[in-house]
Formats: C-alpha cells, sequence, structure tokens
C-alpha cells in the first residue's frame, strides 16, 4: 500500500476536536480502514486532544499538531505538543474492578486509548511531546 502522509496544526482548544476528528477520519477512510477501527481512532483522538487543550498548556495557550500517516501496514497517528513535559504512558492502570467512589479520579482515558489501538509510544524529542498511536493493517 502507498504511503499517505498528512499533517495539520490545530490551536489547542476543546472546540476544535470534532474538526481534529474530521481530519483524523478523513484520512483514515482514505487509507481502507473499516469503521470499527475508525471508532477507535475517533475515541483516541477525542481523548488525546482533550488532554492536551486541558493540561498541556495551563493558562496560555498553544497548538496541537496531528500527522497521520500508513506505514509498513501500519496506520500512525501522531499527536505532538510543545507544552509541560507528561509521559502518559507512565500512569498506572485504574482499578477498574474497584467501584467508581472508591477510584481514584482521571487515566480512564489513557487506559482506553490504551486498550484500543494496537501500539502506543510516547517521547519527548525537541522541547515536545510526542505521542503515537498506531493500529496494524489487515493483510
Amino acid at each position: 500500500m502507498q504511503e499517505i502522509w498528512e499533517h495539520r496544526t490545530f490551536p489547542a482548544l476543546v472546540d476544535n476536536i470534532p474538526e481534529i476528528g474530521g481530519f483524523v477520519e478523513e484520512i483514515a477512510l482514505r487509507a481502507g480502514l473499516d469503521p470499527g477501527r475508525i471508532l477507535h481512532l475517533q475515541l483516541a483522538t477525542d481523548e488525546v486532544v482533550s488532554n492536551v487543550c486541558r493540561y498541556a498548556y495551563k493558562e496560555q495557550g498553544g497548538q496541537v499538531r496531528v500527522a497521520t500517516g500508513i506505514r509498513d501496514g501500519r496506520f500512525i497517528l501522531e499527536f505532538s505538543d510543545e507544552g509541560i513535559p507528561f509521559d502518559p504512558l507512565g500512569l498506572p492502570d485504574p482499578d477498574t474492578k474497584a467501584g467508581i467512589s472508591e477510584r481514584e479520579p482521571g487515566g480512564l482515558g489513557v487506559f482506553l486509548v490504551r486498550r484500543i489501538m494496537d501500539e502506543v509510544c510516547y517521547r519527548r524529542q525537541e522541547g515536545k511531546n510526542v505521542l503515537t498511536l498506531i493500529l496494524h493493517l489487515p493483510g
């Protein structure tokens, strides 16, 4: 399959999540992903971008860059921001067996992303948080 690489940079605002999701969906459709996998990408995109918007920049505004492509039978979705260094993969998994009142708040979104993606990687590179989500393509 031919490599498809596109990227866009958006203001890190919660109001931009639908537009960012539309960008990701457009590339995923062109790549031939099935609707269930596209839904996974949408959920993961919502969660990741929401976290960047809420936590990466504190009170000053910032941007989130979304790059997506296909390489070696994998659909790759990469989010980068220049916000506070934060490795979401360093968070412990929440205790999903505990009742809601017994659980620590937060962490479910990252947990979900880790479960619905085939691979999730984080790195800090050139002053940026870079979170890479990967789905393996069939066949």
